[in-house]
């Protein structure tokens, strides 16, 4: 028998326990693997709100803008509590004005468990160009408002959705991450990502805490038929080896190719610029520009959303290891050279496949991509130690013609 003396003992033991805090545990990658489909939840609901006629382009300085952030604010509130100070809404905006652009960033954060003073950071720009169209249906950041609506659906509808998507898949995890991740919407990034370049000047929480920033910038997007399950990484050489294996790794498995490209492939016309410039190790996924960008058929009807799917499972598993790994990856800038010989393989395949499509181009372009096809392929066939400078400033201005050849066919869902 128990002596009563004994009895408190236990007792006391038992309460001790019942107050101290659990240690927490680590997310597994069973916990990953289960939480990875919940960032399609609302997906398709998302993009098709923010590209609805309703939002007329989602413009800065536009009353739809102002809707815009209203409906973002309270699907923000679901998953984390707003980055700026003030109270309600105000917590979650960050006003500002630079060279003469004004518009509103959106920011919530889910504070980690055992490093809550530690940031990956996910982010896409909610903004668009409105009715800045002209009469062939093409949108200019130049333009003058009261064209034809400027949908964004690919660009960047669905990047808001994507990240929205993986604070969805973090909400359905059993724990929050180890470290804190930062949802970031930003604004007037096609005046010239005025937003982000504002943020990192005016950070809400020190970028020398952010230990990476994940990018998203036209998901959804096929460039061809032949091109469905292609899609793009660009810039993870400034995490360094650790960062382009993790896009890798996180790919494995999908019916989706993830082409890592150089840094420069993005041709800084994107929000990863600002972060990279000050030093962050960043990751921009893409479908980079086809025949829709920037036009008035760039609209919900074009978005694939199989691809889309896929694409926020591997960035939502990008963005557990970045926030779970038990060390931090070291910045690694933009590489010695502006493009490397995987870049002229990747940018070969690429090609390879498109010759399915040939029909789709004029005579010219065809003779031009034909010719550009030859040029990456020989390079590559050369092997890298033979990838020079003058296979650098080849690979980069093909590939800059080829995108703009890309723009000339016909904008169709494929």
């Amino acid at each position: 028998m128990v002596s009563r003396r004994h009895k408190r003992h236990y007792l006391l033991i038992l309460l001790s326990a019942a107050v101290l805090p659990m240690a927490a545990q680590a997310l597994n990658d069973a916990d990953v693997a289960s939480a990875a489909p919940n960032t399609a939840r609302h997906l398709r609901a998302i993009t098709q709100l923010l590209a609805s006629n309703r939002l007329h382009g989602r413009d800065n300085k536009t009353p739809e803008s102002a809707l815009a952030q209203h409906v973002l604010i309270r699907l923000l509130q679901r998953y984390g509590a707003g980055l700026s100070s003030g109270s309600a809404d105000d917590a979650y905006q960050q006003p500002f004005t630079l060279n003469g652009n004004s518009g509103t960033n959106l920011l919530a954060v889910i504070r980690g468990r055992e490093l809550p003073d530690e940031y990956v950071a996910v982010g896409a720009h909610y903004d668009h160009l409105g009715t800045r169209s002209n009469a062939d249906g093409h949108c200019f950041a130049l333009g003058t408002p009261g064209g034809n609506i400027c949908n964004g659906a690919t660009d960047n509808a669905a990047g808001v959705a994507t990240v929205l998507g993986i604070a969805e898949a973090i909400h359905s995890l059993p724990e929050p991450p180890r470290r804190s991740v930062i949802l970031a919407l930003w604004d007037s990034e096609e005046d010239g990502l005025v937003g982000s370049r504002y943020y990192v000047s005016h950070a809400l929480v020190p970028l020398q805490q952010t230990v990476a920033y994940v990018n998203f910038d036209i998901l959804g997007q096929d460039l061809l038929p032949s091109l469905k399950t292609t899609t793009f990484a660009v810039g993870s050489e400034t995490g360094g080896a650790g960062l382009q294996q993790l896009v890798g790794d996180a790919a494995a498995g999908e019916a989706l190719t993830v082409h890592r490209v150089s840094y420069l492939f993005g041709q800084e016309r994107s929000d990863y610029k600002n972060f990279v410039d000050h030093k962050v190790p960043t990751v921009f996924f893409s479908d980079a520009t086809g025949a829709c960008y920037h036009t008035t058929g760039d609209d919900l009807s074009i978005v694939n959303f199989t691809k889309m799917r896929a694409q926020a499972r591997i960035a939502f598993r990008v963005v557990m290891n970045l926030a779970e790994r038990s060390d931090r990856l070291p910045f690694a800038g933009r590489g010695s050279s502006p493009a490397v010989y995987t870049d002229a393989a990747a940018i070969s395949q690429v090609l390879e496949a498109a010759r399915a499509d040939n029909q789709l181009f004029s005579a010219d372009d065809n003779q031009l991509i034909a010719q550009v096809r030859d040029r990456t392929a020989a390079a590559v066939a050369a092997g890298p130690a033979a990838f020079d400078n003058t296979d650098i400033l080849t690979l980069l201005g093909d590939t800059i013609a080829v995108v703009n050849a890309l723009t000339r066919i016909e904008c169709r869902r494929f």
